[in-house]
């Protein structure tokens, strides 16, 4: 009982601490999807190594040194609690290389802790093997998957709706130190349970002695060969990737709710629960079936998921993606080996494992202008699947099912990407997500879109007699433009405007003489669009400054020098795809804000979203705040147009006032008990779904 509840708090916490460290880095890389990519590099890469210390620990001969040496490490990590992030890394953080970044911090908030844990499974198991005759260790994994998928299904239900992050990291340091306790006591248990000598009867290839109860349970499973490792690692690499593909593709276009990051991590952890517990429970012809048909639907997602409505998003993805991981655990799991190849088992699954989230987070973010590595992703299995199965000389039809299901989807692959990028002249993919630049007929007249994943973030006539003109959320009449210019009519000289996001740039149209207009954007790929492909900020009659970098952090930095010159206007639009970056909506990055506006200017906020009603929110921060909100819904006027969300918040009357204002705005409906408010420390992203 004792071996299994170290396995389980083990995986627990080692589960528990991923979306929590991860939500905490959100906000200084811009509060972007791929956060959690790099997480997961980190993770897999941490899972490894301690896989590939527990195998080096096996190699161990003395029982007794084993032991040693592990509680040594125990006690050592505990002095690296409670975890968090490393206050002497933050300052050091450089938004040019975010990946690298995030890395290097999760190294030195959780690195310690996260590598003794992922080192538990394998270790406890091979322990536990070597002490108990006859008994197959393979239970204990799955308990241990029962548990992660208890610590993830928690997080988004319980601890992050319920507790504030600073509580929920001493809340994690505490079990932590129980699962220390614990540990020990498995350890001397398994000392004083079986010596060496007690052991040598047989000879494990991981240089731990298998006693000839576990041999009679090797004959019922396979071999180390070279081929069966191969296997593991691909199966195993891929499964990741599919995990990895998947959740970047659901979150690309919605805020990065843990929720959704967590789903198919519990998906993947469901299917090698189901695979790893029995053995009958993969039907291998049904998978196949399921898998084919799931290759189609997600090539078809690749190129239209975006038109569905967020649930059936995540109905689609989530079933496409349990699919593919049953069948890639399914096919893991019928070549697992004997309990004496146990540690050199998981270290390959874990090298897999590692590789995928590398391909991901590395090289598909070089190789590749959009997220090929999903729709590929399906293909290659089944391509993979069609050679495994000739190799195993399986009958005819699974190899024929699977290589007429290849050519099928790469043919429907192909045809589709040709069709769906005709229009494009620029794409490019970095850390914060895939631009595109299209050139659009719309009604006989050209324009030019910006898009970041599948949202437009800008457009303009190609016409140099319309180029000025503002289209789209920043079309005359709506909440943006209002401001600027209700706000330029009112002051005698020029204006100073702050700008949280750029995107082509359509707000500087509006600049006057003498006004200032400062954009603050963190993805230099947007700037870079924005100056090459659009004309807004060239042709702006207002001094243009772009700022590279969060723009929480740069103003921060430049508080001093704001105080003493304020922004008139702050518009907030720093949306990737339909995703928000939560931490520039807190109450201290509005009482920030407060600090650098005048206290007669306005904080324009635009809230048009696909997925989420940011408008409680924004009530709640206006009352927390003491401010006025003014909510303007701008309808589209024409069946290209979008309908516009934009919010002030001021404490400017006489704007409030105004005729024009009173006869755009719309009344805002929300009691008390309907506003939300969230903090640096607390936001609960999936109170605000629509």
């Amino acid at each position: 009982m004792h071996y299994l509840f170290v396995v389980f708090i083990g995986a627990f916490l080692l589960f528990q601490v991923q979306p929590l460290i991860a939500k905490l880095i959100l906000p200084y890389f811009g509060g972007g999807a791929a956060v959690w990519t790099a997480c997961m590099l980190f993770f897999q890469a941490f899972l490894l190594a301690g896989y590939g210390y527990s195998h080096a620990l096996a190699k161990v001969r003395s029982i007794k040194l084993q032991v040693i040496l592990h509680i040594a490490l125990l006690v050592i990590s505990v002095f690296t609690l409670p975890i968090g992030l490393s206050e002497t890394v933050l300052p050091k953080l450089n938004v040019q290389s975010p990946l690298l970044n995030i890395l290097y911090q999760l190294m030195f908030s959780v690195g310690l802790p996260y590598f003794i844990l992922s080192s538990t499974g394998p270790l406890v198991q091979n322990w536990y093997a070597s002490n108990h005759q006859g008994k197959p260790p393979y239970f204990l994994y799955s308990w241990s998957n029962v548990a992660s998928l208890i610590a993830l299904l928690s997080f988004p239900f319980v601890f992050e709706p319920k507790l504030a992050a600073s509580t929920q990291l001493i809340l994690w340091s505490v079990l932590y130190g129980v699962y220390c306790v614990a540990f020990i006591v498995v350890a001397l248990t398994t000392y004083r349970g079986k010596t060496l000598n007690a052991i040598e009867t047989t000879q494990g290839v991981a240089g731990v002695t298998i006693d000839s109860g576990i041999a009679q349970v090797d004959r019922d499973t396979h071999d180390l060969t070279l081929t069966n490792a191969i296997s593991w690692v691909v199966l195993s690499s891929l499964g990741v990737i599919f995990l990895v593909a998947t959740t970047n593709a659901i979150t690309q276009n919605v805020a990065p709710i843990p929720f959704l990051w967590i789903l198919p991590l519990c998906l993947y952890l469901l299917s090698f629960i189901i695979c790893f517990h029995s053995d009958r429970w993969y039907i291998r012809w049904y998978w196949l079936i399921l898998l084919i048909l799931s290759s189609i639907i997600a090539i078809f997602l690749y190129f239209i998921g975006s038109q569905f409505d967020l649930i059936t998003q995540v109905t689609l993805y989530s079933f496409v993606l349990l699919a593919a991981c049953m069948v890639c655990h399914g096919e893991l799991s019928k070549t697992k080996p004997a309990p004496r190849y146990l540690t050199h088992f998981y270290l390959l699954i874990a090298l897999g494992g590692f590789l995928g989230s590398l391909f991901v987070a590395f090289i598909a973010t070089n190789i590749f202008q959009q997220f090929l590595e999903f729709p590929l992703a399906f293909i290659s299995l089944l391509l993979l699947l069609s050679v495994v199965y000739w190799r195993e000389k399986l009958s005819i039809k699974y190899v024929l099912t699977m290589s007429v299901s290849v050519v099928v989807c790469v043919s429907l692959f192909t045809a589709l990407l040709s069709r769906y990028q005709q229009n494009d002249i620029f794409q490019q993919r970095n850390f914060y997500g895939i631009l595109t630049v299209k050139d659009v007929d719309v009604a006989g007249k050209v324009e030019r879109r910006l898009v970041d994943g599948t949202t437009s973030h800008g457009t303009q006539y190609l016409d140099e007699s319309l180029q000025q003109i503002p289209l789209s959320y920043y079309r005359k009449d709506t909440g943006g433009a209002i401001a600027i210019e209700l706000m330029q009519k009112t002051k005698q000289t020029g204006i100073n405007v702050g700008f949280v996001g750029l995107g082509a740039g359509a707000l500087a149209a509006y600049g006057e003489k003498e006004d200032h207009f400062s954009f603050f954007e963190l993805n230099p790929a947007v700037i870079d669009a924005a100056q090459r492909y659009f004309t807004f900020l060239a042709h702006s009659k207002a001094q243009i400054e772009v700022i590279k970098g969060d723009a929480r952090i740069s103003i921060a930095k430049n508080r001093a020098q704001l105080v003493n010159k304020p922004f008139d206007v702050l518009v907030l639009d720093a949306f990737s795809g339909d995703s928000i970056p939560q931490h520039l909506l807190t109450v201290e990055a509005f009482s920030m804000y407060q600090q650098v506006v005048s206290k007669q200017g306005i904080i324009a906020v635009h809230i048009s979203n696909s997925h989420l009603n940011l408008l409680p929110l924004m009530k709640g921060l206006a009352d927390h705040t003491q401010m006025a909100l003014v909510y303007f819904h701008t309808a589209g006027k024409r069946a290209e147009s979008h309908d516009t969300d934009w919010v002030w918040l001021t404490h400017n009357n006489n704007l409030i006032d105004n005729p024009i204002v009173k006869l755009q705005s719309t009344r805002v409906k929300l009691s008390s008990t309907e506003q939300v408010v969230w903090t640096d420390d607390h936001s609960h992203l999936m109170s605000l779904l629509k």
